[in-house]
């Protein structure tokens, strides 16, 4: 697929690998945008609703603009946060925020970008906004220039084939994998940062030395055995100990 609009940015990870990425340009992130107001139009027409059945008093009100200056925010910092950079209207359309490192966006760095979108719509209509990413070498608005963010246009293909290359290199290790299943409580103890930091790492195997994945491998192999009371001996090194883990919670949370 080609993005004749989209310009093209380069990210250089930590660990010196090179990844590619078409930015989103405005027409992506208006769409987006689009899809994601009128599910909040939604929800503030149906508690507007039911503000009647307090019979529009002025607590009602007030209420129903607290929750909506708030529900607002809430809804794009909790959607980019808990959904790997994506609200519901930049899945609909395949963009994604991500750091300019080319990890997941954190809290913080989710927060800030988001606070910024105030002065991004000024003085209408996201003007302010658009005319910065226009201008922006690589589609950045206010919010992503200082947060340290960039939204790009996921690839699939890119996505399946890195998803292949992961299996390979599982395979080649598949004889030393434990045969222990990874129970159900420990499986709840695994929350979406959990899942960032093991996906992150695997996203590694292909591309560093046996080496490099091993240091790589060591302390997040301690924060999930303390975190879920798994003993790192049940496999003969980490690398093979979050190889396993990773089998056992991908079905839980890859798309």
């Amino acid at each position: 697929m080609s993005y004749p609009l989209e310009k093209e940015v380069s990210i250089v990870t930590p660990e010196q690998v090179r990844l590619e990425f078409p930015t989103a340009g405005v027409g992506m992130r208006a769409i987006a945008q689009l899809i994601d107001m009128l599910i909040l139009v939604a929800v503030y027409i149906a508690l507007a609703f039911a503000s009647i059945f307090f019979e529009n008093s002025d607590y009602a009100i007030a209420a129903l603009l607290i929750i909506g200056a708030v529900g607002t925010g809430g809804y794009y910092v909790g959607c980019e946060y808990y959904m790997g950079g994506q609200t519901v209207g930049k899945r609909a359309v395949g963009i994604r925020v991500v750091q300019m490192e080319g990890r997941n966006a954190g809290l913080l760095a989710v927060f800030i970008r988001n606070l910024f979108r105030l002065i991004d719509m000024l003085p209408v209509g996201y003007f302010l906004g658009m005319i910065v990413v226009m201008s922006s070498s690589m589609d950045r608005r206010i919010g992503d220039m200082v947060a340290g963010t960039i939204v790009v246009v996921e690839k699939e293909k890119e996505r399946l084939k890195l998803r292949k290359k992961i299996n390979k290199q599982i395979d080649r290790r598949r004889l030393s994998l434990p045969r222990q299943q990874l129970d159900e409580e420990s499986r709840r103890a695994v929350g979406y940062s959990d899942w960032v930091l093991l996906a992150t790492w695997a996203e590694r195997m292909p591309f560093v030395s046996q080496q490099r994945l091993a240091q790589l491998a060591q302390p997040i192999a301690q924060h999930f055995a303390g975190r879920l009371g798994v003993v790192q001996d049940i496999a003969p090194n980490d690398t093979i100990f979050l190889i396993w883990l990773y089998e056992q919670l991908r079905g839980d949370w890859e798309i």
